[in-house]
């Protein structure tokens, strides 16, 4: 039997309207009704995902909740205190809501492929190679293993020329990280040990850092459309009960993100992804690689839409198409522009977005695999290796 997730908690994404000592950081949209016109939509996202949620529940408080909200928004002084005690007294309505996934665009119907285990830690680790860190649950690489991790990562920042190079913060406030609609349990909380220290966690290179820079943004016509940015290096999660390059809590990833105004865009970005990464790592780096399309019960919350590249079982990378789903809940838009005598007027919008994920350090895995397996490594690969000594 497959259990039944519950809802997250939203109240730090939505603290300006639910009250206690929750810091005010983003400011979500909360007009959420066209999400609940399209109730069997919404139900197959729910029960796709194993969701224990009653969708019919939740739609009711939520109306109850917006009916006060926007009482209060056209509220006079006289009325706005009692009006907000009583949006308080009904968050649960907009909290339940802002708790739903994303809509299904595409589901795959392919089940998981069987892992083949890795051997890769057991052989780097005799080889002298690797030192595996069990109290931290993280690893550290010596000799070659470095120079490839490194060609790798150089590889996958050329591999998207278009994509312009950033440094995000390696921490996310817990407001993000509920905008995104992730599980805060399976990410590493940070604080500086004060009593007021608002809840932060280390996140490291991820979907969280690359979008935390453009929130409350309202991108113009003068930006050079899709907008895309990338960024490499650590990322961190929870300890797993392994500890190895495939599931160390710090791995080294590349995270790419597109943010484009249609949903047709999204398409073609989606397409671009899989074969350039697919090609680099079957005929870059030689490895047997398979373009999955995820299951409904796959997908996570802010997805609508996700494609795998595993080899043996193991995923590569990760395509994901958000859609506008996390630009409503970070507030990243587009304005429009006004019409003149050779163009049209065109509305503003929430922005779309793909976001592209890849392993570098699972990678490096499969790789050690194909080498232990007697199977040699690109010709390039091996002469970078040579010329590093």
């Amino acid at each position: 039997m497959i259990p039944y997730r519950q809802l997250a908690r939203m109240s730090h994404l939505a603290a300006r309207f639910v009250g206690g000592s929750d810091v005010h950081v983003v400011d979500p949209l909360v007009d959420l009704r066209n999400v609940f016109e399209q109730t069997d939509q919404l139900k197959v996202a729910v029960e796709s995902r194993n969701l224990n949620v009653d969708v019919e529940k939740v739609k009711n408080e939520y109306q109850e909740w917006f009916d006060v909200y926007q009482k209060w928004k056209a509220a006079d002084k006289d009325s706005i205190s009692s009006l907000k005690k009583e949006l308080r007294s009904k968050k649960d309505g907009i909290l339940n809501a802002l708790s739903l996934p994303n809509f299904i665009h595409s589901a795959g119907k392919k089940q998981t492929p069987l892992l083949k285990p890795s051997k890769h830690a057991q052989y780097l680790a005799q080889q002298g190679l690797m030192r595996i860190d069990k109290q931290n649950h993280v690893v550290h690489l010596v000799g070659y293993p470095v120079v490839v991790q490194k060609m790798i990562r150089e590889q996958l920042v050329d591999l998207f020329p278009g994509c312009q190079p950033i440094s995000p913060s390696y921490f996310a406030r817990a407001a993000i990280l509920e905008a995104l609609n992730i599980d805060k349990s399976t990410c590493i909380p940070f604080t500086d040990g004060s009593s007021h220290f608002p809840l932060t966690y280390l996140v490291g290179n991820s979907l969280a850092a690359i979008t935390s820079p453009f929130l409350k943004t309202s991108f113009s016509e003068k930006n050079e459309w899709p907008i895309s940015v990338q960024c490499t290096g650590a990322s961190y999660s929870e300890k797993k009960n392994q500890v190895d390059l495939c599931n160390a809590r710090q791995r080294m990833k590349h995270c790419a993100l597109w943010m484009c105004k249609s949903a047709e865009e999204i398409e073609g970005i989606v397409n671009d992804a899989n074969v350039r990464v697919g090609a680099y790592l079957d005929e870059g780096l030689e490895l047997e690689v398979k373009v999955r399309e995820l299951r409904g019960s796959e997908l996570k919350n802010y997805e609508s839409q996700a494609f795998a590249i595993e080899n043996r079982g193991l995923t590569l990378s990760r395509i994901s198409r958000i859609g506008d789903y996390v630009s409503k809940r970070l507030n990243i838009q587009y304005s429009g522009s006004s019409a003149t005598e050779k163009s049209e007027a065109v509305d503003g919008g929430f922005v779309q977005m793909v976001y592209v994920e890849t392993d570098i350090d699972r990678i490096l895995a499969r790789l050690v695999d194909d080498l232990i397996e007697g199977k040699e490594p690109p010709k390039y690969m091996r002469d970078a290796i040579k010329k590093s000594f």
